[in-house]
């Protein structure tokens, strides 16, 4: 999940697709569509809501958060899995994981990358063999480290597998993947299936970064999850994500001595780039319109 590294931002809300993040978002009705889908699940993120009842009773069936405890109002009948988002407090992860009888761990998140856990292949095998390992004598499955779709993901996850020389307990790999074209999002599952053939595959975060196409969006979604729910190598996926629509446009100036910002709740594509000024046009993939109803792509996920 991305994170903005930024001290200052300037938002321009700007004609029709100006949102605003400061009014109240209603609380929405459960609904009651159709039985939960073993595979689909949801990133959710409190940045933007807390009101996870739109979830209730539908398709989904499973959740995270990037965190170990679960959100305050998750609905019952949805599971959560936990992750150990970076190295910090991996030493409590044994005993938080196990005394509430989850299923489930997700490990590092993006450890290639340095706004992301940001840890060594090698520093992450031996963290993995003294604080995951363990996790597998009380029966739980294991996610092995999320990479990112660029090269330098696939690259860390090889070198990882090697500084384990099999020695990480490791049950299935879950992957990110951002851009444009269900065919190259399948692709790249084909092609990380085939270079990791002993693990089965949970795709935490994937989204289309079309801008401004919301039919180009909702025909990557469409077409995806109805592919990935007949491949047997997907397990489970989980759209990003489940949150409020807040803005379009956006220009950041960021001073880079400064600590980092919350944590985004969008991915952004750079128009241009310098130490101290990013420009961002934020794609829409969110589930929920800007008043915290599902928008159409939502619609279509969830129910």
């Amino acid at each position: 999940m991305a994170f903005k590294n930024s001290a200052f931002a300037v938002i321009l809300l700007a004609s029709l697709f100006a949102k605003s993040c400061a009014a109240p978002i209603p609380r929405a009705k459960p609904l009651v569509r159709r039985t939960a889908n073993a595979k689909r699940g949801i990133a959710f993120s409190d940045t933007t809501t807390t009101d996870l009842s739109y979830a209730a009773n539908t398709a989904i069936s499973w959740e995270y958060n990037w965190a170990i405890s679960p959100p305050a109002n998750l609905p019952s009948g949805i599971e959560h899995v936990p992750m150990q988002w970076g190295k910090a407090s991996i030493e409590n992860l044994q005993d938080a994981v196990e005394k509430t009888g989850f299923k489930y761990v997700l490990g590092f998140n993006e450890p290639e990358q340095t706004g992301q856990a940001n840890i060594s292949a090698t520093d992450a095998a031996s963290m993995w063999q003294q604080y995951m390992n363990p996790l597998s004598t009380s029966g739980i499955k294991i996610g092995g480290p999320a990479v990112s779709s660029a090269p330098e993901g696939k690259t860390w996850l090889e070198n990882f597998l090697s500084a384990c020389d099999k020695k990480c307990k490791i049950d299935f790999l879950p992957l990110h993947w951002y851009g444009q074209g269900s065919q190259y999002f399948l692709q790249y599952l084909s092609d990380m299936h085939t270079a990791f053939p002993d693990y089965n595959l949970w795709v935490t975060e994937f989204a289309d970064t079309t801008m401004n196409n919301e039919a180009t969006v909702q025909s990557f979604l469409t077409d995806s999850i109805q592919k990935m729910d007949a491949l047997s190598y997907v397990e489970r996926y989980s759209w990003f994500d489940y949150s409020v629509s807040i803005l379009l446009f956006e220009i950041e100036i960021q001073i880079s001595f400064l600590s980092s910002a919350p944590r985004s709740v969008c991915k952004a594509v750079s128009l241009f780039w310098s130490p101290l000024l990013h420009v961002n046009i934020l794609f829409l993939s969110d589930l929920l319109d800007s008043s915290g109803n599902l928008n159409n792509l939502g619609k279509e996920y969830v129910q």
